[in-house]
């Protein structure tokens, strides 16, 4: 199996950018909605950011799909199956910005009914993430694994990533029941998705013969 180096660049950069695309257009949600009563004179740098949270749904999408060749030569079932999750984590992430962007209709309620409403929209899309996380860490074990059957990767590494998704999962279920542990189950997770972006920028994929891989 000969994988571009092209390919494992993509592939790393579209594991970087969503941390860079979805920290930064949180924060810049989330410093408005600290004061949804100024929200009238802030709708630009709302916007911004809820765009941010779009553009990281496509780079989600885009991982799958670039994902998908690879894994196919191996696990056919475990390639579509890993591009079904890609597809539905961008999906409910984009529930969650829709939420958001609700906010922006409320310019003409009154100042309690606006603080009602906005702080129950800003929930709405906090469980709409905690349920993509929930897909993500779940469909991404076995995607994990035949990474680790495959030996593109060295061994140590697909191995946390399978822990740290399903950490991530069990993290978002924490969150969904009120225990704010997310924040700790989703750090290997993101270790892993960091490690990986890297090393595939840096290294790429090893090329294994099918009798290596088998």
């Amino acid at each position: 199996m000969n994988i571009s180096r092209l390919h494992s660049r993509s592939l790393g950069a579209l594991f970087l950018l969503p941390f860079l695309a979805y920290g930064i257009g949180t924060a810049l949600v989330t410093s408005v909605l600290k004061e949804p009563e100024l929200l009238a004179g802030q709708r630009t740098l709302f916007v911004g950011g809820a765009l941010l949270l779009l553009l990281n749904s496509l780079f989600v999408v885009g991982i799958g799909v670039l994902f998908f060749p690879i894994l196919r030569e191996r696990s056919p079932g475990i390639a579509v199956a890993y591009v079904c999750t890609r597809v539905m984590e961008a999906l409910t992430l984009i529930v969650g910005v829709v939420f958001l962007l609700c906010i922006l209709q409320l310019g003409e309620s009154a100042p309690l009914e606006r603080v009602t409403l906005s702080t129950l929209l800003s929930k709405g899309n906090f469980w709409a993430y905690q349920l993509a996380m929930i897909i993500l860490g779940v469909g991404s074990v076995a995607f994990c694994l035949s990474l680790y059957r495959s030996r593109l990767l060295p061994a140590w590494l697909p191995l946390v990533g399978a822990v740290g998704y399903g950490l991530l999962a069990l993290g978002a279920v924490f969150e969904l029941f009120g225990l704010p542990w997310g924040i700790l189950f989703s750090g290997p997770g993101g270790l892993f998705e960091l490690v990986l972006g890297g090393w595939l920028i840096t290294r790429g994929f090893r090329t294994v013969t099918p009798s290596v891989a088998a």
